[in-house]
């Protein structure tokens, strides 16, 4: 896959080689609870890069989201909060574009599409 901004070509490579470039996966958890009792203890596992808390949402950046979904959801049962959801977001195309491009869309731009090799 190539990205294209402006006519230039800014990057290729598979599709999961551009994702894994752009950045982390993310753990969005939905909590009952105090959130910063769940924070503790999720920042305690191994690979957890950061926790952030919105209201009752903890958005969680690691490296490997599917190793650490199971850890993470053993730690907030283990401190005692009620999960109301744990959903896992990996890098998409559109977030490779975005970032390699400045993040925008010119108008009438239509966002990039998968071309098989």
């Amino acid at each position: 896959v190539g990205i294209i901004d402006h006519g230039r070509l800014v990057a290729e490579g598979t599709p999961e080689a551009l994702k894994r470039a752009v950045g982390e996966d993310v753990i969005v958890a939905e909590v009952d609870g105090d959130p910063g009792l769940a924070r503790g203890a999720v920042t305690a596992i191994d690979g957890i890069d950061t926790v952030e808390v919105h209201g009752g949402e903890l958005t969680i950046s690691v490296h490997d989201g599917a190793a650490a979904l199971s850890p993470v959801a053993v730690a907030l049962a283990g401190c005692g909060v009620g999960v109301r959801s744990l959903t896992m977001r990996t890098p998409t195309l559109d977030d490779v574009f975005l970032s390699l491009t400045g993040g925008h869309l010119e108008a009438g731009e239509a966002p990039p599409v998968e071309v098989g090799a």
